[in-house]
This record gives structure tokens, sequence and C-alpha cells, in this order.
């Protein structure tokens, strides 16, 4: 089995899920290889599951990465499955959760100047301006009303030709931070909240991106949110790309509004934080749903 990563000088110490991983993966009697996905000399058909963990320099090379998930879902070993992932890189996914009825951030795309004008008026209070391709709140920055910085921010992303999406910022985010679930196979393992994270005014609190997390108790309403998201989610995947079984992983981030109401902010398919350090079994958890995995020799539809 091998896990897909980037190089050691893009990730560090970054990635803390990955001795837990190690320490569950051995203890459960799989073989887990670690292996940067843009490696040419890299022979995934020789694994029997490869799974996308920390592939984080994707971004800088979207279309190389995008070719290499087309390569891997040939070998029908991928999770999650190439086209979720791609799906799940663009933003608009959020637009397809909405319609599935599933409570959701308000979200614009901005394709050009003035739409952008227009979604940033409409918006009473701050705004959150990002790419339509985007993780780690890279290109993302949190406005006061009026400021000028979000049109130029919006209008650099638009230089790069990708649209922009404009957000209301939540007020409870920049107090509280968000509550992050994971879901392994299906089933809810463990939640964190996850601290602020955007300056206002642009950029990041303290100048870097650093995750500040501690446990979190999924509440009923919020295990009912999730729940309701991640049917939604298999029902989109099933309907437009043939995966009948359960994602290998998910991770539902969600907020609460100033009424209250929780919505959700993002759902990460592609390349999370699992944070199992907040959960002392939640690793032993995940290795289980990859020895299920492997044992089936199965892709995810069903398929040998």
């Amino acid at each position: 089995m091998a896990f897909a990563t980037a190089p050691a000088a893009t990730i560090g110490h970054a990635d803390s899920d990955r001795p837990l991983h190690d320490a569950a993966c051995a203890a459960a009697g799989i073989e887990l290889d670690h292996r940067v996905w843009s490696d040419p000399a890299v022979a995934w058909e020789d694994y029997d599951l490869v799974v996308i963990r920390s592939t984080w320099d994707y971004l800088d090379r979207i279309d190389e990465f995008r070719a290499w998930l087309d390569r891997l879902e040939r070998l029908g070993t991928l999770h999650n499955p190439a086209p979720v992932v791609t799906w799940n890189l663009d933003k608009r996914y959020l637009l397809d959760l909405a319609d599935a009825g599933v409570p959701v951030i308000a979200t614009r795309v901005c394709t050009d100047t003035p739409e952008v004008a227009d979604a940033l008026r409409s918006i009473d209070g701050e705004a959150v301006v990002k790419p339509l391709v985007s993780a780690g709140c890279r290109r993302t920055g949190r406005f006061a009303p009026g400021d000028p910085a979000a049109a130029s921010l919006a209008e650099d992303i638009l230089g790069e030709g990708t649209p922009v999406l404009v957000q209301p910022a939540v007020a409870s985010v920049a107090r509280r931070g968000e509550v992050s679930t994971l879901v392994f196979d299906g089933s809810v393992s463990h939640s964190v909240r996850k601290g602020p994270l955007l300056a206002l005014g642009g950029g990041l609190l303290g100048g870097t991106y650093t995750e500040n997390v501690v446990p979190e108790p999924l509440t009923p309403s919020r295990r009912a949110l999730v729940e309701q998201a991640s049917a939604a989610v298999a029902g989109l995947v099933t309907n437009r790309f043939g995966v009948a079984d359960p994602l290998l992983y998910a991770r539902m981030d969600v907020v609460a509004l100033d009424d209250g109401t929780e919505v959700v902010l993002e759902v990460e398919l592609a390349e999370p934080t699992f944070f199992l350090v907040a959960d002392p079994v939640a690793a032993a958890r995940f290795a289980d749903a990859l020895a299920r995995r492997s044992r089936t020799g199965r892709d995810s539809t069903g398929e040998r």
C-alpha cells in the first residue's frame, strides 16, 4: 500500500498524521510506503491501494497533478477516486451541495471584476475572497466592508486565469475557529476545533499558516449536518462518477452563523489533515478502513 505525498522539502514537519499512520498500519499488519506523487520512478501499479494523503505541492503543478490523477484512476486502486478528487478541487462543489439541500456557506463564483464588485456589495459585513482552487488559505483574504484590498486580491486571482469565490466572513470563525469532523469509510470518526487563521485585511494571523487544534465534542446537531452532507456527497459521486462504495475519507468543516445555524464551510475529499493526534484511536480506525479496502481487492466502482 502507498500513501501519496509531496517531497520532504515541501512537507517538512507539517504532516503530523504520518507517524500515527505508520504506527497504526504496522499494528494492523499493513505494509505502508510513502511515495512522492510526482516521482516518475514510482511504479504505482505495484500497489494494491494508493491513498492520497499529503500531496501538498499540487497547487503549484495543478495540470500535472490532474494528469497524475487520470493515470492512477486507470489502475482502479486510487482513493479517493480521481473523478471525486478532481470535482472536489474546484470549490464550485459547494454549489452542488447547496443544490442537494445541504446548508453551506453562501458562495458567489465571480468570473470578472463587475461580478466581484457586486458580490462584495451584497455582503453585509466582512467578506472572504479566495480562488476557485485553493488550499491552506492560499491566496485567501478576509476583509472589512469597503476595503479596496478585497477587490485587489480578486483582480490578482482573476489575472491568474481562475474565477474568484466571494463569501461572507463568519464572525464565530474569527473568534473561535471552525469544527472539522473526520469521516472514515462512511462512519464518523472524530471532531476537532481549529483556531482562527485569517487576519483582517488579508494575510494570516501571526503571518504563518498554523493550525491550532483541540478535540471537540460532536453535538447532535453537528452530527446530523455532517451525516446530511456525507449522504449528499455519496449521492453526487454515485450519480456522476459511478462511485458506489463509501469514500475512504472525508473531512467536513462546519461553522456557526450569527443566529447559531451551522453550515458547511468545506468538504475536503482530496488531501486533508486528519488531526489524528486529537483522538487516541482515530489512526487505528483509519488503518481498519485501509485493511478492509485492501482485503477486497476492488476499486471504488466495485470492479476488480
